[in-house]
């Protein structure tokens, strides 16, 4: 679970010295990476089921807590000339009353964390997510998961990561280190479970279900992360299933945590891990910029309408690379080519902020929650200790869904993060479309600032479902209020850009407690997925009941609106 220690002020001041600088935005350099580290997994094979590898004892860990979040750009955040000063809202900000949203919320219940089936917490923070199957959720937060049927009914857990590859050997089996990511593949009816490894060698872990059952066996994958092999930190890796590769990102570390290496975008081969085939292979770019390193952080497109899929051919998009410390008013593109047939003709473009999207039409330029001074910034209720909003970054998922109908037949991307607001915090979303024909020029559709009043709003997550209804889950905090969860939603004829009132999935009734310790670290990220009926949203989050470090609880809600069908 622990990762390595945040580079410091000290660390920071020997790399000015050395020399080192920080591109303040893109310079005129190639904009394609070519020649790919292939490589092939280091292991594999196929596991018992699930139900009885979640019989096997593994030695919980003791309290542990990740330390101070690793910051691709702490140079560039530590001279940043906003230091304590607010961001005003703009006129594109919402702050105006709101109808509510209308949607009804279904299954509302209590997730791996404090008070679940005798579960004890040990670490945070929790990094929760789920995906939601066939027939079952599966909820995974942090070092361990649970499985749930769509009546919101326990199946299972919670179950620790690692029992998933027991006999599997080596990092995966033995290391539990957290970053987990539980996804669904819509189009193959397969469940996708990731974990890294934390401690060297670094491995990326994939388990790939052999049916639509959860609970039963998985064909098992470890890769070692490049290059060189196995020796630097993959830090706040992200997963997104397209319909030719499994795609992954890493902000890659050296492996003491003191120096930003670059990003790394991944592509996986799908198509012989979902039959066990021991040969599949791994295609990864170190992504440096030519010693720039203005890009990270980014997420690959995961998706979401698998009755509509992306055109023929289409190729990955990731999105992020925003925290470049200055009043942003853009968003960065990637587009990864994948050739499986000749790995080393991949290619990924747009590196060094080569593909901007301008999303001004969404609000003012923005500043990311928490990005002047320290990184924790978020307020409580009943205790001096701030959280963490990981306002540098965009927030898990980059949600992708293709509308087919006979009149409109478009692509949409969509992805939230948290920006500062006045003296608070709002939620910050975008639609970004693209047409068929030219599939990954990317452009924003609609977006918007979400600040209904002055609570803080953060560690956001959003979807469509399929008639083009949007729902956001974030958290909210602030002085008179413990973290709680909410989301807001709009239906697809509303104004463009503006949301609906909250809608509640935790309250104040529930979130009776604030988090006073665990290096601020709140969620890291939360999940908003969307059910197979193509309608039904499912997001998890996480809240306090009791004011004591190392006793969070997590939620597990869905939410539909009526009007889809």
């Amino acid at each position: 679970m622990k990762k390595p220690i945040a580079v410091s002020a000290l660390m920071l001041s020997m790399a000015l010295a050395c020399g080192i600088s920080y591109a303040q935005g893109p310079a005129a350099r190639p904009s394609v990476l070519t020649n790919p580290n292939v490589s092939s997994a280091a292991h594999s094979d196929i596991s018992q089921p699930l139900r009885q590898l979640a019989l096997t004892q593994t030695v919980r860990p003791g309290e542990e807590e990740d330390h101070g979040v690793l910051l691709p750009k702490l140079a560039k955040q530590q001279a940043f000339t906003t230091v304590g000063r607010p961001v005003a809202i703009g006129a594109a900000a919402q702050i105006t009353p709101m109808t509510a949203t209308p949607a009804i919320v279904g299954a509302n219940v209590l997730g791996v964390g404090l008070g679940f089936h005798g579960y004890t917490v040990s670490n945070a923070p929790t990094d929760s997510n789920l995906s939601v199957g066939d027939t079952q959720v599966v909820q995974w937060n942090n070092v361990s998961y649970a499985v749930f049927n769509k009546t919101g009914d326990y199946l299972a857990g919670p179950i620790l990561g690692n029992a998933l590859w027991a006999g599997f050997g080596g990092g995966c089996e033995t290391r539990n280190s957290g970053d987990i990511i539980a996804q669904w593949d819509k189009v193959a009816h397969r469940w996708v479970l990731f974990q890294p490894v934390f401690s060297a060698p670094y491995m990326s872990c994939f388990a790939i279900s052999t049916s639509a059952d959860a609970l039963g066996t998985y064909y098992r994958y470890s890769f070692f992360t490049t290059p060189p092999a196995g020796a630097n930190f993959p830090d706040y890796p992200k997963l997104g299933i397209w319909t030719n590769a499994y795609y992954q990102s890493n902000n890659v570390f050296n492996a003491a945590g003191t120096a930003f290496l670059g990003a790394e975008p991944c592509a996986y081969e799908r198509a012989k891990m979902l039959v066990g085939d021991a040969t599949a292979k791994q295609i990864c770019f170190l992504d440096n910029s030519l010693g720039t390193l203005f890009d990270d952080s980014m997420l690959p497109a995961d998706l979401d309408s698998e009755n509509s899929l992306p055109p023929v051919g289409a190729d990955e998009v990731f999105v992020g690379s925003i925290d470049n410390f200055s009043s942003e008013t853009h968003v960065y593109e990637y587009v990864f080519h994948v050739d499986w047939t000749t790995p080393a003709l991949s290619t990924f473009t747009g590196v060094n902020g080569a593909m901007p999207i301008s999303v001004s039409g969404a609000g003012p330029a923005f500043v990311g929650l928490c990005n002047f001074g320290s990184s924790a910034c978020v307020p409580q209720k009943s205790t001096t200790a701030k959280l963490d909003s990981l306002g540098d970054r965009l927030m898990y998922r980059l949600a992708y869904r293709r509308s087919a109908t006979a009149h409109n037949n478009y692509q949409s991307w969509l992805v939230s993060h948290s920006i500062a607001n006045g003296s608070t915090g709002a939620m910050r979303w975008y639609e970004f479309r693209a047409p068929i024909a030219t599939p990954t020029a990317l452009t924003l559709y609609q977006g918007g600032t979400y600040a209904p009043d002055a609570t803080y709003r953060f560690m956001g997550s959003l979807a469509m479902d399929q008639a083009g209804n949007i729902l956001m889950g974030y958290s909210r905090s602030s002085t008179t209020l413990n973290p709680d969860i909410y989301v807001a939603g709009r239906l697809s004829t509303d104004p463009l850009g503006t949301m609906g009132g909250e809608l509640v999935i935790v309250d104040q009734t529930v979130a009776t407690g604030s988090q006073p310790d665990t290096s601020s670290r709140w969620g890291d990220y939360t999940s908003m997925a969307i059910d197979n009926d193509g309608c039904t949203f499912w997001y998890t989050n996480q809240y306090y009941s009791v004011t004591t470090r190392f006793d969070w609880s997590t939620r597990v809600a869905s939410i539909r609106f009526p009007s889809c069908h």
